[in-house]
């Protein structure tokens, strides 16, 4: 690029044409090398997020070229490129580590809080990502947008990379797909790397803009015309998984050699794929494990994931539950969200390591961040109970809301539960209603029974008796206990409905038969029958009452009992009934049964 353009492009805040004047200055190219104002560009491309120019900047300061030699500040300056993959920085940090440097959190995050103070914008990215890890302070999601969006106003492209992030899951921020959109532009048009790439996926996903996968596929292939590594591994998943063309295996596995060849580190996770799913290559699942390890290796967290799966498997591998967490656990610290999640249920569980909530709340944490909406759920009833983390009702709320936001339907409930007993926030009736609202139109039994509860008593919602039976009705459809019970009871004394005293009798059952105490009280005054709970009855006992009861599934299975001679004595006869019931309501399986039957036969 002509230096009259870079110039140009500076002004506009373009960090790749402030790290060429730096390369410029530092190689006399066109002008006599100028260490100083080489430096003076590095540091302002590296204030702004430009990797390159923040490895420049270490080593400016680890070796004292235009500035006194400060090996603290060399390597904070690492740090910076190394948390984004840059492996020439990994290897340096690697190098202080082992001639005994030692990282103090708590005295990098006061270097930064200083800088940020006088106006860094590199400095309040950074202490935004400590406030996200928790490093040297207390994690605060709060706090990282604050710094964030501080830092992206100065122009930091990073910010805006991350503050798009956060508005794509809702985490911090509100859920804003066109806002997302904006800030990945924005970091594109001053040299972000990966904001490109981004900005495809909103494309094929539908984030911030209409979805077209046809559109993101002309544009990645764009992309990887330029001859971008990332575009083409990028294209070669597309090819691979079919987004926006026909699926082409050949083509997927010549796109991730181009790329391999061109240095990326995806493409050899892409390669991998392609040869133990034998698309676009001989099926070779050795080949298919190495390439693993070696993408793993230089950090591809995907094939940690891949890794972690096949040793927990056993596949092609010895199984090996703590080769698995190991590289679970690897792919979460290089901020896999999925690998950070199971990394959190492995200490829950204790597989293939210790047992330890403290662990546990803390990748669920990661994962809660990083937008997975189970992980906040996770992560609000830590908050909740003090599982792992001091108790905090106003965070567990807090946290429960976001993943509620995200469409969790758990979380739904338990905002609603939360408003309605004033835990962690105010008591709001209507706003309890509206979330379980939320959950119970989407099945879920608790929520459901909540809704029906308000119609009923009239609270959080104008009372109505046949809007309360129509949900009780729903949540007892869903197993839930009491709403059994409700909907007998609203059928025995007609409320909300004329009465019916068969139906009142068949929801008793149903509640009698999980315990319900009261219900089986009202079956023996109703009929003079004794109800026997579930629990004290065989699988077998278990399926044939509800298949008398016109249960299909369950109908289906007792004819394979009867078939198979499985807990009682073989009976083709019976097997023919029960698959006959099964198949007259449409039941596939039980079809097919009778027609291997009558073949047999």
């Amino acid at each position: 690029m002509p230096l009259e353009n870079m110039k140009s492009d500076t002004i506009n805040g373009n960090v790749t044409a402030m790290f060429e004047l730096g390369q410029y200055h530092a190689l006399g190219i066109d002008a006599p090398v100028d260490e100083n104002e080489s430096f003076k560009w590095y540091e302002m491309a590296a204030d702004l997020g430009h990797t390159a120019s923040e490895y420049m900047m270490g080593e400016c300061y680890s070796h004292g070229i235009a500035v006194g030699k400060d090996d603290n500040e060399a390597v904070l300056w690492y740090i910076r490129a190394a948390e984004k993959g840059d492996r020439r920085s990994i290897g340096a940090i690697s190098l202080y580590t082992e001639s005994g440097w030692n990282f103090d959190a708590r005295a990098a995050f006061e270097h930064y809080r200083k800088k940020a103070e006088k106006g860094s914008a590199g400095a309040s990215y950074m202490l935004g990502r400590f406030y996200f890890y928790g490093t040297g302070v207390a994690p605060n999601i709060n706090m990282t947008v604050k710094c964030y969006e501080t830092a992206a106003e100065k122009g930091h492209i990073d910010a805006m990379y991350e503050l798009a992030m956060l508005h794509r899951g809702g985490v911090g921020v509100e859920k804003n797909g066109e806002r997302t959109l904006e800030l990945l532009q924005k970091a594109a048009d001053k040299g972000h790397r990966g904001a490109p790439i981004a900005i495809v996926r909103c494309h094929a996903e539908g984030t911030g803009v209409e979805k077209d996968e046809k559109k993101a596929f002309a544009m990645i292939s764009d992309l990887a015309d330029t001859g971008s590594e990332d575009a083409e591994y990028e294209l070669g998943r597309y090819y691979l998984e079919g987004i926006g063309v026909e699926t082409d295996p050949l083509y997927a596995f010549g796109w991730f050699s181009v790329a391999s060849s061109h240095g990326s580190v995806d493409a050899l996770y892409g390669l991998a794929q392609c040869h133990q799913r034998g698309k676009g290559a001989d099926r070779d699942r050795k080949k298919a494990l190495e390439l693993y390890k070696t993408a793993a290796e230089f950090g591809q967290k995907d094939a940690m994931v891949s890794l972690g799966h096949i040793y927990a498997d056993g596949r092609d591998v010895k199984k090996d539950e703590k080769e698995a967490f190991k590289w679970f656990l690897k792919a979460a610290e290089y901020d896999s969200e999925y690998a950070q999640f199971t990394t959190a249920q492995r200490y829950i569980e204790g597989k293939g390591v210790k047992k330890n909530d403290g662990e546990a709340f803390r990748w669920f944490l990661r994962s809660a961040q990083n937008g997975n909406a189970t992980a906040q759920f996770n992560v609000a009833e830590s908050y909740l109970n003090g599982r792992g983390v001091r108790k905090d009702e106003k965070l567990g709320y807090e946290w429960f809301l976001m993943s509620a936001k995200n469409g969790h339907h758990r979380s739904q409930y338990h905002v609603g539960l939360c408003l309605s007993k004033g835990t962690g926030v105010p008591k709001n009736a209507a706003e309890a209603f509206k979330w379980h609202m939320l959950a119970a139109d989407a099945g879920y039994g608790k929520s459901q029974y909540f809704i029906a509860q308000c119609y009923s008593e009239g609270k959080g919602a104008e009372k109505n008796d046949k809007k309360a039976l129509e949900w009780y009705l729903k949540a007892a459809s869903t197993g839930h206990v009491l709403a059994q019970y409700y909907s007998g009871y609203h059928y025995a004394n007609g409320i909300g409905t004329k009465p019916d005293e068969s139906k009142a009798v068949m929801w008793y059952t149903r509640a009698a038969k999980q315990g319900h105490t009261r219900s089986r009280e009202l079956i023996e005054e109703f009929t003079g029958k004794k109800i026997r709970p579930s629990s004290d009855m065989t699988p077998f006992e278990k399926h044939l009452d509800e298949a008398e009861n016109g249960d299909a599934e369950s109908q289906y299975i007792i004819g394979r009992y009867y078939e198979e001679g499985i807990g009682v004595d073989k009976d083709l006869a019976e097997a023919r009934k029960w698959y006959n019931k099964a198949a007259t309501q449409g039941h596939f399986n039980a079809k097919r049964a009778m027609i291997s039957l009558k073949q047999q036969k």
